[in-house]
């Protein structure tokens, strides 16, 4: 036994020794490239890429975060992927430059926070998108976004031409008749516990029934009353799982087939839910080819067609061709795409400016004062999206909506790629070439691009009377930094800080390319873009065209006091803020929704 323990030992070792000495070698050579390119670089003892990484962090970062702090200052943050926001322009600060590469055995990634060189990786077309990274977001089959080059690309034509104003148009009188029915719903005794569900409930209906016409008024009046039930055959009901799996979805991913046999009740969800949903869409797919048998679609008649008609019919055999254009799990992988990616960015902001908004009594008078003078008293059954939502985007609503977006990215990175198997590209940082040799990945930081100093000044990050903390997570303070004025073309007046006499102009401020970029830019900027601000600008404008919300204090503390609650929704809005697949509030803020008085209904 002894001979057998020690023969184990020595092969471990042995192994581990192997391992070190070649990440060693690759790093010293990752190094010497590194240099070549003439950019600032932070060495990484590990890939931040790599699997082995991203299992272990939940043991080794604690270890690493015990360590004296010179040693890790430079390079630490920079392997905590998911603490990007929370973080914002820090790491870039501390190694002094905007754009520089982290250099680990496993290669190397460019960082950048610099407009100018986001630009350059926006529209120079030759810089594709990591696919062997955003392949996660392949679960049911291949997508538009966890693909890249031509098959990218046909999802992306197959999909385009249902982005029309037409389309813009249903959005927001849907929106409209949603947003009245999460009003009374927020309206409810400790419907602050539910926001963030509120919120995507409506988000995920909304999008159904203008993308996929799969649901109606009636479904979200049963899911904003929690009285929805699960259809035949299901165990959940349609945004129970796809909740659910969003809920989970790192662990489905990563250990799909072995959650069946899990003795965790949440694992055997997990999959339940990714099954349910895939059964939904499967019903969604069938009953959209029966459709469109029965319509003969044409593809002249695009003008007319929903998301998953265009989707579904490219997957259909025709007269003319009898191969479809697309196969039954790439079909499924881009209906599911748009179902989450359409639904769950847009209830996130929507909940954030709703906190934001309460932390803000003042700002949302002013908004309310807006939207009073371009609304006038016409009932929201008679709001268009032609006749009001250019007014309300120019106005202190659109204002709101664009700096909850700064505050609160939709992603920490957006990524880009040189092709291993073309030419090095170059770049331009402060007026000198670096070439980008094959197999770089480039990320576009968005959080530090967000709160960068010289494009979003903001004087201090943290609220006022909070003590300072050497914590990341405990900074910014967006409730602090939240200053819509910004993108209106002049300032509240100093002698009336109520803000509710600054002008209104056509057009309001317009950031230089790249310092705003919370939908990406260029070629591939996101196709739903316009769709998500639409529902955003019509959601918020209803609410609180017809109701206020104001941050509660403990009703069992009677020392309790509003500076008290604020200080408490700004750390819920810092530190209980996470990121799973996409940045949401993980802490409850307790809010109260009230009806204003004599409004149009």
């Amino acid at each position: 036994m002894d001979v057998f323990l020690w023969r184990i030992f020595w092969r471990a070792a042995t192994a581990l020794a192997c391992f070190t000495g070649w990440s060693l070698v690759c790093l010293i050579l990752n190094v010497r490239e590194a240099r070549s390119i003439g950019l600032p670089y932070v060495i990484l003892p590990c890939s931040l890429l790599g699997a082995p990484w991203l299992l272990s962090q939940p043991v080794l970062l604690p270890l690493l975060r015990a360590l004296p702090r010179s040693w890790t200052a430079r390079w630490l943050l920079l392997l905590i992927f998911n603490d990007g926001w929370h973080l914002g322009y820090t790491p870039f600060e501390q190694i002094g430059a905007d754009t520089f590469l982290a250099v680990s055995p496993g290669g190397f990634v460019l960082y950048t926070c610099d407009c100018d060189v986001s630009t350059q990786l926006f529209q120079d077309g030759r810089f594709g998108k990591p696919a062997h990274l955003m392949k996660v977001l392949n679960i049911y089959g291949p997508t538009m976004t966890g693909t890249d080059g031509p098959e990218s690309r046909l999802y992306r034509r197959l999909t385009a031409p249902f982005f029309r104003e037409d389309t813009l148009r249903h959005v927001f009188t849907h929106t409209i008749e949603g947003a009245q029915v999460l009003g009374l719903a927020l309206n409810q005794q400790g419907a602050y516990r539910q926001l963030r569900t509120l919120s995507a409930r409506l988000s995920l209906n909304l999008l159904n029934r203008v993308c996929f016409r799969f649901q109606t008024q009636e479904d979200l009046i049963k899911a904003l009353s929690f009285a929805d039930r699960p259809a035949e055959r299901y165990r959940m009901t349609y945004s129970e799982a796809m909740h659910t799996l969003l809920d989970h979805y790192q662990t489905v991913f990563l250990f799909r087939p072995f959650l069946a046999w899990s003795p965790f009740k949440h694992h055997r969800q997990a999959i339940q839910a990714y099954a349910e949903l895939g059964q939904y869409m499967h019903e969604l797919k069938t009953t959209t080819e029966s459709l469109l048998r029965d319509t003969e679609f044409l593809p002249n008649r695009k003008g007319t067609a929903s998301l998953s008609d265009l989707i579904v019919h490219a997957g259909m055999s025709t007269k003319s061709s009898t191969s479809p254009i697309l196969q039954p799990h790439q079909v499924i992988g881009n209906v599911f795409l748009f179902m989450f990616a359409g639904h769950e960015a847009n209830a996130n902001t929507l909940t954030f400016i709703i906190l934001l908004l309460a932390c803000h009594p003042t700002i949302q008078t002013a908004l309310q004062s807006d939207l009073d003078d371009i609304l006038d008293n016409t009932p929201p059954s008679d709001w268009t999206y032609d006749r009001h939502y250019e007014p309300l985007m120019n106005s202190l609503a659109g204002a709101v909506i664009r700096e909850a977006l700064r505050l609160f990215t939709v992603l920490p990175v957006l990524p880009k790629y040189v092709s291993p198997s073309g030419p090095a590209i170059p770049i331009v940082v402060s007026g000198q070439s670096h070439p980008l040799p094959p197999g770089t990945v480039a990320f576009v930081n968005t959080s530090a691009t967000h709160r960068h100093p010289q494009y979003w000044p903001t004087g201090n990050s943290k609220s006022k009377g909070l003590p300072k903390q050497e914590d990341p997570h405990l900074r910014p303070y967006p409730t602090a930094d939240f200053n819509p004025y910004r993108w209106l073309q002049t300032q509240p007046s100093a002698s009336s800080p109520d803000t509710q006499s600054h002008a209104r102009y056509p057009t309001g401020f317009t950031p230089a390319p790249g310092t705003f970029i919370p939908f990406s830019e260029g070629s591939r900027k996101c196709l739903g873009h316009k769709f998500a601000l639409v529902e955003l600008c019509a959601v918020v404008s209803l609410l609180f065209y017809q109701n206020s919300v104001r941050l509660l204090t403990n009703s069992e503390d009677a020392s309790d006091t509003w500076a008290a609650a604020r200080d408490r929704a700004d750390r819920a809005l810092s530190e209980g803020v996470k990121f799973n697949m996409s940045l949401r509030i993980t802490q409850d803020v307790p809010i109260q929704f009230t009806p204003r008085k004599a409004k149009a209904t």
